[in-house]
């Protein structure tokens, strides 16, 4: 700088080494003087320094990497990765700054205060006025009559009174003397009517006489001797003869094609044997039924045949269980731990190790259910493993053979940003599981690998991605999470029946597993690995054998044996099956 005195209003932003060697300059609330620099706010955005000559005169406060200041007789140390105050007397002795400490627990909360005193009621507020009345409302209507009461009883009639007696008829009085009629001439003048005779007077009435009393009933006389029976009428008229029924002897009658009964000798009914008998080159035709449709039937009877086109066998139901009356005379088949008691009707091969299935004799259609084994959990804080590849099938044709059956194990833990291996396949015939993929691990600060695809994929490790999941046989794994060194979590493992958790300060959970009943009961396996925490909280498995996850200081699970359950993040996987059921 070649002038004498520089001056920048904002500041300076020094991007390189500035070497000062003039005698006095301002940079914003800096200055610079040959007898030193006065930094009152002073920003180095590169790493290459500053020099100054022939010093560096501070009069506010020198902030570290961590924005702490510095106490009383400390000094600025370099980390790695930034700069730190530390105290002289220990500044010759720290070591390289070692990882945080675990959290502790929480105090005890205080006791709570008591409460304050109720405040004084306020004064009441004056009353509203009254509102005007509403107007009367509309009568209702009438209600319906009561149903009318009974009638009450009519009381006895008293008795009737005697009459009493008839008077006698009193005299009739005599009748005035009619006077002569005038001779007729010319009509005169009509003459004045004579006047009435006066009326004689009615006489009492006679008093009626007693009323004579009632003779007695004559007895009954006696019923009359019955007639005797009339002739019987005669037989009425034979009615018209039937038709006549073909077919002889033990035939079956049926109506032919032109509507006309007839038999058969090929087919016969002896009612001595009870016997149905079908002749030479005459067959008999069975009821169609899926299987679906059979187990739909209700109050069957023991004896009842059909033929199911779902396995293509005829079947005879036993009173309780349909079984084959064809292919079943023949077949026969060994191998793994064998049962016909878990599921009846049906005989079940379980594998948990390698072995062979055997078909000595026959050929019928099965069903199937291949589990690999589970994948790795990651390690160190990380996801879970995958679960084994979940593969399961009815209608599978099988005949005379060996069948090689193998059962993969599960993958071990991981023990470094690596991923952690996978499960071992699972193999029946032409049907292959694959294994559960691994978690990928943490080994430090900011450093997780990714997991592997597989049956179902391995879930995410801190900073790295999870594994995809095979469709058909399992599920992608969940995504892990980073914070800074001390909050970093694993995404649970993908499962047979839905994908791993994502991961937060709590892992992620294993993502669950799928449910059959080959064996006669509903069993679920097939769940995915748990994640780990490095400083939060772990999480569970999957429902069907996925291990849990740890976190500090508790340990992380194993995937369970036979499920194909992948482990918790930091344990193994567990180990797959194969199962093969089929109609007795």
């Amino acid at each position: 700088m070649a002038d004498q005195n520089f001056r920048v209003k904002n500041g300076i932003n020094v991007g390189t080494a500035v070497t000062i060697t003039t005698n006095e300059y301002q940079v914003g609330s800096t200055r610079i003087h040959s007898s030193g620099v006065e930094a009152k706010s002073l920003t180095v955005t590169d790493h290459t320094g500053i020099s100054t000559i022939p010093a560096l005169k501070l009069s506010g406060a020198l902030y570290d990497t961590y924005n702490n200041v510095g106490a009383g007789n400390s000094v600025l140390i370099s980390t790695g990765i930034g700069v730190s105050w530390i105290p002289i007397a220990t500044a010759a002795l720290q070591g390289v700054q070692g990882v945080q400490g675990t959290q502790g627990v929480q105090g005890v909360q205080g006791t709570q205060g008591s409460q304050g005193t109720q405040g004084i009621q306020g004064i009441q507020g004056t009353q509203g006025t009254f509102g005007t009345q509403g107007t009367q409302g509309i009568t209702g209507a009438q209600g319906f009559n009561g149903t009318l009461g009974t009638q009450g009883t009519t009381g006895t009639q008293g008795i009737t009174g005697t009459q009493g007696t008839t008077g006698t008829q009193g005299i009739t009085g005599t009748q005035g003397t009619t006077g002569t009629q005038g001779t007729t001439g010319t009509q005169g003048i009509t003459g004045t009517q004579g006047t009435t005779g006066s009326q004689g007077i009615t006489g009492t009435q006679g008093i009626t006489g007693a009323q004579g009393t009632t003779g007695t009933q004559g007895t009954t006389g006696i019923q009359g001797a019955t007639g005797s029976q009339g002739t019987a009428g005669g037989t009425g008229a034979q009615g018209a003869s039937g038709a006549t029924v073909g077919g002889t002897a033990n035939q079956v009658v049926y109506k032919n094609g032109s509507n006309v009964t007839s038999g058969d000798a090929g087919f016969t009914f002896n009612d001595s044997t009870d016997t149905v008998q079908l002749g030479s080159q005459h067959r008999f035709g069975l009821g169609t039924f899926t299987t679906t449709q059979r187990d739909a039937l209700s109050s069957v009877a023991a004896g009842t045949i059909i033929f199911n086109s779902t396995t293509t066998t005829g079947q005879v139901y036993t009173g309780t269980a349909w079984v084959d009356f064809g292919n079943n005379i023949f077949f026969s088949a060994s191998g793994g731990t064998e049962s016909t008691v878990s599921r009846p009707g049906y005989k079940v091969h379980t594998f948990t190790s390698p072995g062979t299935f055997t078909v000595s004799a026959g050929s019928k259609p099965i069903e199937y259910l291949v589990i690999a084994g589970g994948g790795g959990g990651g390690y160190n804080a990380s996801g879970g493993g995958g679960a084994g590849g979940y593969r399961s099938g009815t209608g599978y044709p099988i005949s005379p053979g060996s069948y090689p059956i193998t059962v993969g194990g599960g993958g071990s833990a991981g023990g470094g940003t690596g991923a952690a291996p996978n499960g071992i396949p699972s193999i029946f015939d032409t049907i292959t599981s694959t294994g559960g993929g691994g978690a990928g691990g943490n080994s430090g600060y900011n450093s997780g690998g990714s997991s592997s695809p597989g049956g179902s994929g391995g879930g995410g490790s801190s900073t790295g991605g999870a594994g995809s999941g095979i469709s058909g046989q399992g599920n992608p794994g969940g995504s892990g999470y980073w914070q800074n060194p001390a909050a970093c979590s694993g995404g649970g493992g993908g499962g047979a029946g839905g994908a791993g958790g994502n991961a937060g300060l709590t892992a992620g959970a294993g993502g669950p597993g799928a449910t059959s009943s080959i064996t006669g009961s509903s069993v679920t396996r097939g769940g995915g690995g748990g994640g780990s925490t490095y400083n939060g909280a772990a999480n569970a498995g999957g429902p069907g054998g996925g291990g849990p996850g740890g976190g500090y200081p508790v340990a992380p699970n194993n995937g369970v044996a036979n499920t194909g359950g992948g482990g918790g993040g930091g344990a193994n996987g567990g180990s797959g099956i194969v199962i093969i059921a089929y109609e007795l």
